[in-house]
């Protein structure tokens, strides 16, 4: 992996600091969405293949974009190595709600990938990550709720952790991870996979 320098590092702190700062939490009720918006990255050594799936109720489609991605993966970071190409692979459609792979508030700096493209472009984003960042789990009732700082941030249903990005609120994801893991992302996942194949 190539090593960063430490004030390098620190300066994305920051960012994610302010990114932070400016999070709106604030009830969407997924229930009225009616174009939802999924993305993912798969990759080929240094090629990203980013792709974003809509779907209007009706029927799916799907973008694609393609580019180099040479910032290592290190974990509280991702947003520097995937939220680029995912902003691209994004910029084809208007969503009323994003479905992002990786974690929102769910996040040691409340910055993960899903925060910070919600953030960036001003739009509802929730995180859905297949592994725990950050937190303790504590169960209330049948809620599973992720808890950073003493805040609940998240919830982990099933082998997944949801928590809101942006212009949604902790209700939304609750009601999301109700519905077992998103469909759309399961394309999205699928397409970035057989694309850098072909």
């Amino acid at each position: 992996m190539r090593r960063l320098e430490s004030y390098l590092l620190d300066f994305l702190k920051l960012f994610q600091g302010l990114i932070a700062k400016n999070i709106k939490l604030e009830h969407l009720d997924i229930s009225k969405v009616k174009t939802l918006c999924a993305v993912d990255v798969a990759y080929k050594g240094e090629e990203g293949y980013a792709v974003s799936v809509k779907f209007d109720g009706k029927n799916y489609e799907h973008y694609l974009v393609k580019g180099k991605v040479d910032f290592p993966y290190i974990p509280g970071f991702l947003f520097m190595r995937e939220a680029p190409i995912m902003i691209k692979a994004l910029s084809k459609y208007s969503c009323d709600l994003v479905l992002v792979d990786g974690h929102g508030l769910a996040h040691p700096r409340k910055s993960g990938i899903a925060t910070v493209i919600g953030v960036l472009l001003d739009i509802p984003t929730i995180g859905v990550a297949k592994s725990r960042l950050t937190g303790n789990i504590v169960t209330e009732g049948e809620i599973n709720y992720v808890i950073v700082n003493n805040e609940k941030v998240g919830v982990k249903s099933g082998k997944y952790f949801y928590s809101p990005g942006n212009r949604t609120d902790l209700n939304d994801v609750i009601e999301l991870s109700k519905k077992g893991y998103p469909e759309i992302l399961k394309i999205a996942d699928r397409l970035s996979k057989q694309l850098k194949k072909e």
